[in-house]
């Protein structure tokens, strides 16, 4: 089985080369059961292994450092060194994507809300009683004064979720929410008393097993969390750069100027196709050598934030904003905790619910057009080309929903089901599994989206909710 690809969007033959080199080493690192801190290879031995230069391996080496699994050790006993995947390569691709595409903290606090509505009415079920001690342990001590840091127990019951998904997300999106404040320490030193109080009652209803009330109670304590925040003099609507790109002071030399650069691009606004600079211009702008801004420039690609064209007319461009960067290393971090296929499926349902709910409240001319448009395109192609090219029912609505940051994380989820799916010999029909074959898939989206489109919501929902379980269970519609 082929690994999948990352995707590079670079002119450049070794780049492209090292990008195949990256993908084996990670593939390589899985067979193994990535154990970490084994060593895979000294340098020599891989690029033997693998049939590349050095100056290839070198890059490869930089791309999945860049992710977080394995680096380079040197001296005796050296060699890549298979590394663990941490949250903050998530949190990191994360900023940087929110930024390019001006996602808001309103957008945040939604998607927050709609996973953590998951994780209240999941958590109750799957209790022990271990799990029911350390939360009574965090009630006890989070109100006193010296402590201050008030995503414990959301952290925490998303744990108890045995859902690696949740656990990753609402970890990261309440952790991106503070870059929204520009002096998240001041934030974090607040005294919070309504929180306090939110939370004993959210793990009330969580220790009673009371899925429900804990949901609502979840949702309320969010919304007036979000509210208080928007209300703040030191809190903003969009990211700002000086907060959110700031890094450990370890930072290799190459990640900082790529950071440095990719500011240089928010400060200026520049769009995609507007050029930021050639090599030289670079390298004297920034103060570093030659082959330092060739990282930088490599980590810019990998994100998809700019590329270097060679040649006469070259030099770094901006590049349209994509998500590509941010679902490879959510995918990485993920398949090292074992998500498994139902996991996946449980998040995406009631991100899916909640895709289509969001849709219905926002609904004008446009939005149907692009709905009917959608349809057309299903009728034209089938749903599995239109669900390859993202044109189906569920990629156009979550577009639709008016949250950048929900959608990101339903494209992450389609996206690492596809991997799943691919890498056991599977094939999808909608981003679901097709063996056995989900039936009348096209007619079941063209049900969802005329109830939608009459106004009929809560008829969408319904189908919208049929379809997944079916799909999930491998039956028909």
């Amino acid at each position: 089985m082929e690994p999948e690809a990352i995707a590079l969007p670079v002119d450049s033959r070794r780049a492209k080369v090292a990008g195949r080199a990256a993908e084996r080493i990670v593939a390589d690192i899985v067979e193994r059961g990535w154990p970490v801190g084994a060593v895979l290879g000294s340098e020599a031995e891989l690029v033997e292994r693998y049939g590349i230069s050095q100056a290839v391996f070198r890059e490869a080496v930089r791309l999945v450092e860049h992710r977080q699994v394995a680096r380079m050790r040197r001296g005796p006993g050296g060699g890549l060194v298979i590394d663990e995947p941490g949250i903050g390569a998530v949190i990191g691709a994360l900023v940087l994507y929110l930024m390019r595409v001006d996602a808001t903290l309103d957008e945040v606090f939604d998607a927050r809300i709609v996973l953590e509505e998951i994780v209240a009415e999941t958590a109750p079920a799957r209790l022990s009683e271990h799990d029911a001690e350390v939360i009574r342990g965090i009630l006890s001590t989070e109100s006193k004064p010296e402590v201050h840091d008030q995503r414990q127990l959301h952290t925490y019951l998303a744990r108890a979720t045995a859902n690696p998904v949740l656990e990753l997300f609402v970890e990261a999106l309440s952790r991106v929410a503070m870059f929204y404040y520009t002096d998240p320490a001041a934030m974090v030193t607040a005294a919070f008393s309504e929180s306090v109080r939110a939370h004993r009652h959210i793990a009330a209803a969580v220790l009673q097993k009371k899925p429900e009330l804990a949901r609502a109670r979840m949702r309320k304590h969010l919304l007036a969390e979000a509210e208080w925040m928007r209300a703040q003099a030191d809190s903003a609507q969009t990211l700002d750069p000086s907060v959110a790109l700031v890094g450990p002071e370890n930072r290799k030399r190459a990640e900082s100027v790529a950071r440095d650069i990719f500011a240089d691009i928010l400060g200026a606004r520049l769009s995609p196709g507007d050029f930021v600079g050639s090599e030289a211009s670079l390298m004297e702008r920034h103060a570093t050598s030659r082959s330092t801004v060739r990282e930088a420039i490599r980590i810019l690609e990998y994100q998809h934030i700019a590329l270097m064209r060679r040649g006469p007319n070259g030099g770094l461009f901006v590049t349209p904003p994509n998500a590509a960067a941010i679902t490879e290393i959510a995918e990485i971090y993920l398949r090292r905790r074992g998500v498994n296929f139902d996991q996946l499926a449980e998040v995406r349902n009631g991100v899916e619910v909640a895709i289509l709910e969001r849709v219905s409240k926002r609904l004008g001319p446009a939005e149907a057009e692009s709905i009917r448009t959608m349809l057309d395109v299903e009728a034209r192609n089938g749903p599995a080309r239109a669900f390859a090219e993202g044109h189906d029912l569920h990629a156009v609505l979550a577009s639709l929903a008016g949250n950048r940051t929900l959608e990101l994380v339903h494209r992450v989820l389609l996206r690492l089901a596809a991997v799943l799916f691919r890498r056991a010999g599977g094939r999808l029909v909608d981003g679901h599994p097709a063996d056995p074959p989900l039936a009348n898939v096209e007619e079941t989206h063209r049900g969802i989206a005329e109830a939608l489109l009459a106004g009929d919501a809560d008829g969408a929902v319904r189908l919208m909710r049929s379809h997944l379980a079916d799909a999930a269970s491998g039956g028909t519609t």
